[in-house]
């Protein structure tokens, strides 16, 4: 099966994003970059990926994405699928992963902080890091017995519809938000007056009470609020947010008692972001 039309369009989104800057870097070697974008088109619980799939996925030609599947394959990185004829992770990208996720500081320091949270709020809290033109988790505490709201570590969510994203917009300079916003624009074409309202909407929010709330525009039925980090220096930004089902919880709890918690924690961890 192909991705959907959607998600196929975001992932060829994010390769124009990545190529729009190496095409302008002498030193990038495409067949590399490539490799990596067949890497990035598998994702969370969509299974096995044909050729043809990943072609249309990253917008490569299929001749190209054939060679680089085989190499992939040989070099440990894939599966092939032989009763589907398709193509799947191998767990030797959990490697590569989890270098990353030990040695990131903040992880470790917002560890059980986040898990106090998530349990006062009865929710999920999330610790997310940019990726492109989406937001990637690196951490989750679930306080809730409710599996609706659980996402896994390696999670991936656009930047512009949810909690967290907006609060990762919200620590950026405006010149950095000004490309995401130009991105977005193309992407949502008429759509993007009334979304681009709303994002800036939950930017002023932050600024005035440290964080923002989204009910129900990322997942219908849901809540969240986020707010951001941004290290001493300016030069990394991450966000955390705390969502759960509207049925669980109110506006009210959000905006007097979760939102500000939220906001305490995430300033308390700002002056421990200088080695991430």
């Amino acid at each position: 099966m192909l991705p959907p039309d959607d998600t196929a369009q975001k992932l060829r989104d994010a390769h124009d994003d990545s190529a729009e800057s190496a095409a302008q870097d002498r030193k990038f070697v495409a067949a590399i970059g490539r490799a990596f974008e067949i890497l990035r088109a598998f994702r969370p619980g969509e299974g096995p990926l044909g050729n043809n799939e990943l072609s249309v996925a990253t917008g490569l030609p299929k001749a190209t994405v054939s060679r680089l599947t085989h190499t992939l394959m040989r070099l440990g990185y894939l599966n092939h699928v032989d009763s589907l004829g398709k193509y799947e992770p191998s767990p030797s990208i959990l490697a590569l992963g989890y270098c990353v996720l030990s040695n990131m500081r903040v992880r470790q320091l917002a560890r059980d902080h986040m898990q106090n949270l998530a349990e006062h709020a009865g929710a999920t809290v999330g610790l997310a890091s940019r990726d492109r033109l989406s937001m990637i988790y690196v951490a989750m505490a679930n306080g809730s017995t409710l599996r609706t709201m659980r996402h896994d570590v390696g999670t991936r969510v656009d930047m512009e519809n949810g909690a967290i994203g907006r609060a990762f917009l919200a620590g950026i300079s405006q010149e950095e938000r000004s490309y995401f916003f130009g991105h977005f624009e193309r992407r949502h074409k008429e759509r993007w007056p009334q979304l681009k309202e709303r994002i800036e909407s939950s930017i002023e929010q932050i600024r005035e009470r440290g964080f923002c709330l989204v009910d129900g525009e990322w997942q219908r039925d849901t809540r969240a609020v986020a707010a951001p980090i941004v290290s001493p220096d300016g030069n990394t930004v991450l966000a955390m947010n705390c969502v759960a089902p509207s049925f669980q919880i109110t506006v009210e709890a959000l905006e007097k008692d979760v939102g500000p918690r939220l906001a305490h924690l995430c300033r308390g961890l700002t002056p421990m972001m200088g080695g991430l």
